[in-house]
């Protein structure tokens, strides 16, 4: 038998291990899943980069294998093209300084497109075999999908600064007069039904950053309280496309859009002494309480004229509500809450998760992608919905309108017991039993001991 040198044995394990990585990502990529549950993120809300660094695992995984393409090939030649026009459009595009997520995300394209150039670049200094090109293709058809979920946020914040200036000039009336027309509202409500009638994905109608948009509304309009209405209208624009896409929501569309745009009101009604507290470098608004749904509630009193207005102050009094009664500001249980209710709930609560980073990540304990947050909130609130806090019917309505696939991939990532998120919202819902114990009335300190008795001390008083 020939000797084998130790040098040979190295390549034709690494040739083996290659071959095996090929295969299992083929395989991977052509079943449509990601490998690592952990790192789950939905398509709508970003193109997700995970499945393009499965696919250039697999490219490299093929650097030897098969014939080298010629620079005259036809299929070559298309692929330089859309390379050449990708890296035009990425050039053109224009991402202004206050939009720091969009700027993470153009900075990955960048990366990319980096990577493509060493193959696809008119001075190209590595070829390409023919198993390697399908794998390039759809590398950059992540690019190209990637760039229109830019461009369709940067016209997500164009509009939503518009409809900022209608909703401040509607709340105008809501503070001053103590009957409010509701016509100015219904028109604002029209528009966006309007506006959104063509979008058939989340992700052109959620904000990708909350902090992002408030930076860029602020930049236009000066109004101190522009997070709160900046909520309002991200939650009456989801109200309205679940309303599409579920038909048991139609007909209370109109309310859950009114409720949705002024469900936080009650906020600019506490004291801000009271209702601010330094947290970090940002000045968060603090309800210990749990006052503003009351508030709220009671402001919109005199709003009425539409239809399903009797249950308006109802649906804002109980969006922070919990079936299990963990809720606030009642506590409410579970036939308390009426349907109108339940659903604000659920879509408040997702919507919360989302933009609120801290608690998904445990206060910075574990990190995460932008595009991680809208799955790891989906995530967070199924399991709560498991344990009872919120309607499953409502939240599994909700999972579907945002993606078919949602609810199967929730509960594989729940069975694969996926850490993303665990960290409950203790600051709205204290636990006795955790709270800080009072001290006791006695010590135990040498220092305090007394070799009098109580009586004694007593007999002297």
């Amino acid at each position: 038998m020939p000797v084998v040198r130790g040098a040979d044995k190295k390549q034709r394990r690494a040739a083996v291990v290659l071959r095996i990585l090929s295969r299992h990502a083929t395989n991977t990529l052509s079943q449509g899943h990601i490998v690592n549950h952990s790192t789950r993120s939905l398509r709508w809300l970003t193109p997700t980069i995970r499945r393009e660094r499965n696919e250039w695992e697999a490219f490299c995984a093929r650097i030897n294998d098969g014939k080298l393409l010629e620079n005259s090939a036809t299929s070559l030649r298309a692929l330089k093209d859309q390379f050449r026009e990708l890296e035009q459009q990425n050039r053109e595009l224009k991402i202004p300084e206050l939009h720091q997520e969009l700027k993470q995300l153009q900075a990955r394209v960048n990366v990319i497109l980096q990577r493509c150039r060493l193959y696809l670049d008119t001075t190209a200094v590595r070829s390409l075999a023919e198993t390697q090109l399908p794998h390039l293709e759809r590398i950059l058809d992540f690019v190209q999908t990637e760039q229109v979920y830019l461009r369709r946020q940067l016209l997500l914040s164009q509009t939503t600064v518009h409809y900022l200036k209608q909703l401040l000039t509607a709340a105008e009336d809501i503070w001053t007069q103590s009957y409010c027309n509701p016509n100015y509202l219904l028109n604002l409500i029209r528009k966006i039904k309007h506006d959104d009638a063509h979008l058939n994905d989340p992700g052109d109608l959620l904000f990708l950053s909350l902090r992002d948009m408030e930076a860029v509304a602020q930049n236009q309009i000066s109004h101190p309280d522009l997070g709160i209405y900046l909520r309002g209208l991200e939650v009456a624009r989801c109200s309205y496309y679940v309303s599409r896409q579920i038909p048991e929501w139609r007909e209370s569309c109109d309310l859950l859009m009114m409720a949705g745009m002024l469900h936080d009101l009650g906020w600019l009604m506490l004291n801000p002494k009271l209702a601010n507290k330094a947290d970090g470098k940002d000045a968060q608004r603090n309800d210990e309480r749990g006052e503003h749904p009351i508030l709220g509630a009671a402001l919109l009193g005199g709003l009425r004229g539409f239809p399903g207005d009797s249950y308006l102050t109802e649906v804002v009094a109980q969006h922070h509500e919990r079936l299990d009664g963990t809720g606030y500001p009642r506590r409410l249980h579970t036939y308390h809450l009426g349907e109108h209710s339940r659903r604000m709930g659920v879509i408040c609560r997702y919507l919360e998760l989302k933009n609120d980073r801290r608690e998904l990540t445990a206060d910075g304990i574990r990190t995460c992608d932008g595009e991680e947050l809208a799955f790891g909130a989906a995530l967070q609130l199924y399991r709560e919905t498991l344990q009872g806090e919120w309607d499953p019917t409502v939240a599994d309505q909700l999972f579907r309108a945002l993606d078919a696939n949602l609810p199967e991939e929730l509960r594989e990532s729940d069975r694969h017991n996926d850490p993303f998120s665990l960290k409950r919202f203790q600051n709205y819902r204290p636990d006795e039993a955790h709270a800080e114990m009072t001290p006791p009335h006695f010590s135990l300190e040498r220092e305090s001991r007394s070799n009098r008795s109580v009586t004694d001390r007593q007999t002297e008083k």
